[in-house]
């Protein structure tokens, strides 16, 4: 869920077909009003994660409204021939359509997950996930990356956040606690190092 700049209220929610394809449907509550719209789909049939390891995952979007009413969407799909993409969807006219996903990530090995997007004052647009390309196969060996557009339409290369690379050993939980938040240019990724026994919750400053 999120709240444009007028009060409008947006929630974007996952729906489950058969065949482990899911599609995410978007619908909208105006300012004053007692119901929503009518719920349309604003992505096409996509893979949900089905990679092996030993934490959950899921292809659930985060949602963000930008100054200018602008809804930027980002979730995680899995081709069936493929790795896991982090997809980008966004509307300039509240809803009313949206453009076709594009991928942000620059990188098909390993996988991607737990994306989220924020937007800044400056009008950037930041998304960050959890990835295991540097996990040398291993999904338990994941990293932070993140990008950032001006426009939707361009990415900036995928920048890596953590330092380190991160050992979630036999965790079941690693990415429910992630997020983003931006600010006059300025992004701050957060996420937790590991799962539970030792995991930490942990944060950067990215900018231009």
């Amino acid at each position: 869920m999120a709240v444009g700049p007028d009060g409008t209220i947006y929630v974007v929610y996952e729906v489950y077909y058969v065949g482990n394809q899911r599609a995410h449907f978007f619908t909208k509550l105006a300012p004053g009003g007692t119901s929503f719209s009518t719920p349309v789909q604003i992505t096409p049939l996509f893979g949900e994660l089905r990679f092996n390891s030993t934490y959950r995952k899921n292809s659930f979007a985060s949602l963000a409204v930008g100054p200018t009413g602008t809804i930027y969407v980002v979730y995680a799909d899995q081709p069936r021939n493929g790795s896991s993409q982090i997809r980008f969807v966004y509307s300039t006219n509240g809803g009313s359509t949206f453009f076709s996903p594009v991928s942000v990530n620059n990188s098909s090995t390993g996988q991607r997950l737990m994306p989220s997007v924020a937007w800044d004052s400056t009008g950037g647009i930041h998304i960050s996930w959890f990835d295991t390309r540097l996990g040398a196969g291993s999904t338990a060996l994941y990293d932070i990356y993140a990008t950032r557009s001006d426009n939707g339409t361009a990415f900036s290369p995928n920048q890596r956040v953590t330092t380190g690379t991160i050992n979630a050993g036999s965790a079941s939980f690693i990415g429910d606690y992630g997020g983003v938040a931006a600010h006059s240019g300025y992004a701050h990724p957060v996420w937790t190092s590991g799962g539970f026994n030792g995991g930490k919750l942990q944060t950067a400053t990215l900018h231009k």
